[in-house]
């Protein structure tokens, strides 16, 4: 699979896709409460790119990015759903939303290395 194909299947899942420099690319879309939610990826090729969209889910912390939309009084802020179980449901489905990209992404890559083998 190619590079382009590979960020045009993440444009079909929903991310808007911004590049950043070379190999760089900041993803962005909206949670299910919609709060604003990016993650950067880099890669010179779609091997690089499903590589670097793994990593972004085995490093989301959902705790602590439920942490940053909390006040100090354990409610959500800028945007964030008022309860914080409410934030931490989104916080997960945004993890959800990563690894489904991943997922998405590695089955068409695995296809495609099938068809060409």
């Amino acid at each position: 699979m190619k590079k382009r194909t590979a960020l045009n299947i993440l444009s079909e899942l929903g991310w808007k896709i911004e590049k950043d420099g070379n190999n760089t690319y900041t993803l962005q879309q909206f949670s299910n409460a919609g709060q604003d939610f990016s993650i950067t990826i880099s890669g010179k090729n779609a091997d690089e790119l499903i590589n670097s969209i793994y990593s972004c889910y085995e490093n989301f912390d959902v705790s602590y990015e439920t942490y940053l939309w909390l006040d100090s009084t354990g409610h959500g802020k800028n945007g964030a759903p008022y309860d914080l179980e409410d934030i931490l449901e989104d916080m997960k489905s945004c993890e959800n939303m990563i690894y489904k990209s991943y997922e998405k992404l590695l089955l068409k890559q695995k296809s495609y290395h099938h068809v060409g083998a």
